[in-house]
């Protein structure tokens, strides 16, 4: 009987750098949505401190209303001083890592299989809004240099908070939250792994 865990991870090996290039290759297009979220999120945050997000390629450039001192704030289409550069790719490779499984399972029908692709996208989107937000608060926060830290102490937020929340959507969400998503959505799958493992266990300590 074959393995569904094995064909699994051959599908996966086949399809996950094709997901990764097809990913990288559309990205402008992918972070329209990231782009929004995260200005709204910003401006319904303070709007009297950022003054919205502009595209370039697939970076993002957050536009703060910090004017250097002495000087009076100018009109909206006017550059800001301190503006963020953020690059929201590096928050968002579990897309490719989703796709990629979800294409990888065997037995599927295809509608079920685009509805998936459709959440996870969803899901990375909000995860990768979520670092735009927070790395654009620790850039003020640690490298903005006195008006970036006077903005950011204004707001009340604290700055551990930002460490915290900067560090947990880079290093743990856009990792840990695709993956167990797959797994939710695909839990009949995973027990019918478990059961193919436990079964194999059996018949090897009969035998």
């Amino acid at each position: 009987m074959k393995s569904p865990i094995k064909e699994l991870l051959v599908s996966a090996i086949l399809f996950l750098p094709l997901c990764f290039f097809i990913w990288f290759y559309a990205a402008s297009l992918l972070i329209l949505p990231v782009k929004y979220l995260a200005e709204t999120a910003l401006l319904l945050w303070q709007n009297d401190l950022f003054n919205g997000i502009s595209q370039q390629g697939f970076l993002l450039n957050v536009e703060t209303l910090i004017f250097p001192k002495g000087q009076q704030a100018g009109t909206a289409g006017q550059i800001a001083v301190l503006d963020v550069v953020v690059n929201p790719m590096k928050y968002g490779y579990g897309l490719a890592v989703f796709v990629g499984l979800v294409i990888s399972l065997p037995n599927t029908a295809t509608r079920y299989r685009l509805i998936q692709v459709l959440i996870g996208y969803l899901l990375v989107c909000l995860i990768q809004a979520n670092g735009v937000f927070w790395e654009t608060c620790k850039t003020l926060l640690f490298a903005g240099g006195p008006d970036g830290l006077a903005a950011i102490n204004q707001t009340g937020i604290s700055h551990d908070l930002v460490a915290v929340m900067y560090q947990m959507s880079y290093l743990i969400l856009p990792a840990v939250v695709p993956v167990v998503a797959w797994v939710l959505l695909n839990r009949q799958f995973v027990e019918d792994i478990t059961a193919f493992n436990s079964k194999q266990n059996n018949e090897k300590a009969e035998s």
